[in-house]
């Protein structure tokens, strides 16, 4: 084109490939004592990875597992914490969390959160006392114990919507404290609810490289 030759247009389609790409951050908040492990318009992240699946639900997985996330484990005594600041957002993620409830995980939340999802059929959830209200008992149900006692697998904590400084500061502490005793983090609503979708539609996760995937490609290549 940029010659003047004349050139015959080739058109491709996304949904012609057969396989997805999923390119996931790696962050250092283990080396950054006391930063908020949350998003930002600052850069944060300190490298990428890339992974294929044969869905987006598969490369999801993978692409969090190669940035070294764990996944929750459905074993006794292990749960996943959920908090969510805003009442929209909570809806939102009504879905995903029933997918989670389906998959047997077990469920705590912050009160708040436990209130919403009480009041819509989620009775079986347990509430726990949010750093900064909670009882400084040491066996006491409060967030920071059961993320230290090592009861807690994965830490879905969405701040997005409240400016209290209570809040603000709890969930602060809720994040650090996830990173700190590297317990798995997700503060982004999309992120969580693809993650909860991908654990319900879970396949057997394939170890293969890039060129078994670029090797089948359909067109392009």
């Amino acid at each position: 084109v940029m010659m003047g030759h004349p050139c015959k247009p080739f058109n491709i389609s996304l949904y012609d490939y057969d396989y997805v790409a999923v390119k996931a951050p790696m962050f250092s908040f283990t080396r950054l004592r006391g930063a908020d492990p949350t998003l930002g318009v600052e850069m944060s992240s300190t490298g990428e990875v890339a992974c294929f699946g044969r869905d987006v639900h598969e490369a999801f997985l993978q692409a969090l597992l190669a940035s070294n996330f764990k996944l929750p484990q459905l074993n006794a005594g292990k749960y996943i914490l959920v908090s969510i600041a805003q009442e929209r957002m909570r809806s939102e993620f009504m879905e995903a969390m029933d997918m989670l409830r389906q998959l047997g995980f077990q469920l705590v939340a912050t009160p708040g959160t436990t209130e919403y999802y009480h009041n819509r059929g989620f009775s079986e959830i347990i509430s726990l006392e949010k750093p900064g209200e909670a009882n400084e008992d040491p066996n006491a149900n409060t967030v920071l114990n059961w993320i230290h006692s090592k009861k807690i697998d994965l830490v879905i904590n969405i701040p997005e919507g409240t400016t209290r400084h209570d809040e603000v500061t709890a969930g602060y502490l809720m994040r650090r404290a996830a990173v700190d005793f590297g317990v798995s983090l997700l503060t982004n609503l999309k992120c969580a609810i693809l993650f909860a979708e991908a654990m319900h539609m879970r396949r057997d996760l394939e170890c293969r490289s890039a060129e078994d995937y670029l090797a089948t490609a359909s067109v392009g290549w």
